[in-house]
Order: C-alpha cells, then sequence, then structure tokens
C-alpha cells in the first residue's frame, strides 16, 4: 500500500515542483514528460509480469492472461503521448492477442522473446531527449 500512495504522490510532487519552478508556459511540456514518465513504469511493469503470469497455466488462462495484459498495454499507450512509445505498446499488445497458445510452454517462450524485442524499443523510445 504504501509503494502505492509513493508511485501516486512523487509524479503529483515532481509536477508541483516543476510548475513553481518552470512557470505556466512550461507546465504542458513538464506534464507531457510526466505521463511519458509514467507510461514507460506502468509498461515495463505489465511487460515483466506478462512472461511470469503465464508460467504453467493451461492454454485458456494463458489466452486470457495475454489479452488482459494487453488490454493493460492498449490503456498505457492512450495516455503515452510520445508516438514511439504508443506504437510499442500498441504492438506489444496486438502481438499477444495475435499468439497461439495450444502449447504452454512454446507459448511462454514467444511470449519471452517477444516482449523482449518490443521492450528493446519502449526502452529507447522512454529516454528522455
Amino acid at each position: 500500500m504504501q509503494r502505492l500512495v509513493t508511485r501516486a504522490l512523487v509524479p503529483a510532487a515532481l509536477l508541483v515542483m516543476a510548475v513553481s519552478v518552470a512557470g505556466c508556459g512550461e507546465v504542458g511540456e513538464v506534464g507531457g514528460a510526466l505521463a511519458r514518465v509514467q507510461a514507460c513504469d506502468e509498461a515495463v511493469a505489465i511487460a515483466k509480469q506478462a512472461p511470469e503470469e503465464i508460467q504453467g497455466r493451461a492454454p485458456a488462462e494463458v489466452e486470457e492472461r495475454l489479452d488482459q495484459a494487453a488490454g493493460r498495454l492498449d490503456d498505457v499507450a492512450e495516455k503515452a503521448g510520445e508516438k514511439t512509445l504508443r506504437e510499442a505498446l500498441g504492438g506489444l499488445a496486438t502481438a499477444y492477442r495475435g499468439m497461439e497458445v495450444a502449447d504452454s510452454a512454446r507459448a511462454g517462450r514467444e511470449v519471452a522473446a517477444t516482449t523482449a524485442k518490443y521492450l528493446q524499443v519502449i526502452a529507447a523510445a522512454c529516454v528522455m531527449d
């Protein structure tokens, strides 16, 4: 619970500090950067959890969990702001939805490989200019 509160308060505190230091003209830039940081944080957490959540599960459960992860990635993509990040999140969500899950072990390997590929793009998009 404390981690959740901290995750919510830190971005808000940063925004307040940025507004007071930068002035109102730069609030949009700071808000966009904050949204990007939050989107990156959420995206990496979802991508890390997806391969872990499907291990040892039946194919129907694997499919359901991948669909849930894809939905969360779509939600984050809507908030991301930055085009490359939005596209990477959307691409990973689409990949999760399109995976064949008849064989859980094979699906697990495919999820891990696909996630690693997209995490490289996500990480590059998350680097602040």
